[in-house]
């Protein structure tokens, strides 16, 4: 069994139909995750899984939207009776990142822990591996394998390539990450069984909350439908799921036209809870 979950398929807008992104990726009983924007633990719980049950925690970089509810992952964790470590994966400054989390939690963290005597406190344990040239994850179920985008000015940030057998045969998904069109992505999703690609649909201009310089500099650090298209066509991916909308709210049949303009295989516009077996 494998499948993709979309946790929040939205980006920093606040959106009560698309919340901040994650995706889960399922290969029999491992559970993968892959960011953890606003809502994620809530996501989770519609579909009955336990924050407990993360095996793996994977960052694709440290942008506000992709990493605001990792602590609560962790804590929620620990609440629902997790007895390992939680471990995550990520880019430089993630380690950093989490254990400021914990220093600004730690006398609530304490009196938790004392007054409330969980027998599970190894669960309070944590693992976390910064992305190094050539790091591979590899457990009994899958390979996954991190690889640069392009999302500068934001270095480093990763997509990720997930390898598992299914019925004797080799399956390929990948997870794209904030990009612009990158042709590292293209070559690590070539013939992919999925490709789970974020697009920049457009923002109009509010003077209130926006300079002339907000939409272009927005836009060129994403990759736009007709982009998406392309990157899709030439590696020649079997199915393509499109999340991390940004605006969270825009003509869903239009994104998809304009995307089909380029890229004629099975495209899927995203939603909140979404599963998709692969």
């Amino acid at each position: 069994m494998s499948t993709v979950k979309l946790l929040g398929t939205g980006c920093p807008s606040p959106s009560h139909e698309r919340y901040g992104p994650s995706t889960l990726v399922q290969v029999e009983k491992n559970n993968y995750l892959f960011d953890v924007g606003s809502g994620v633990t809530q996501r989770l719980s519609e579909f009955g899984i336990k924050s407990a049950a993360i095996d793996v925690l994977f960052i694709t970089h440290i942008h506000s939207d992709h990493i605001v509810d990792m602590y609560q992952l962790y804590i929620s964790g620990w609440h629902q009776g997790r007895e390992k470590p939680f471990k995550v994966i990520g880019p430089l400054g993630i380690k950093d990142f989490f254990e400021s989390q914990l220093k600004a939690f730690e006398k609530e963290l304490e009196g938790r822990k004392k007054w409330e005597v969980r027998p599970n406190e190894d669960g309070l344990l944590y693992e976390i591996y910064e992305v190094e040239k050539g790091y591979i994850y590899e457990d009994k179920e899958a390979q996954i394998s991190p690889f640069e985008v392009d999302h500068k000015p934001v270095e480093p940030a990763y997509g990720y390539k997930i390898q598992f057998n299914k019925a004797g045969k080799t399956k390929k998904i990948v997870i794209s990450g904030d990009t612009r069109k990158s042709k590292t992505l293209i070559e690590e999703s070539f013939e992919a069984d999925a490709l789970i690609h974020e697009v920049f649909v457009g923002l109009g201009f509010d003077k209130n909350r926006m300079s002339k310089e907000t939409i272009e500099n927005v836009a060129n650090y994403h990759t736009s439908p007709k982009e998406v298209g392309e990157v899709a066509k030439e590696a020649k991916v079997k199915k393509l799921i499109l999340t991390h909308f940004v605006p969270p709210s825009f003509d869903e049949e239009k994104l998809k036209n304009e995307v089909r303009d380029v890229y004629k295989g099975d495209i899927v516009i995203g939603q909140d809870l979404l599963n998709i077996e692969v």
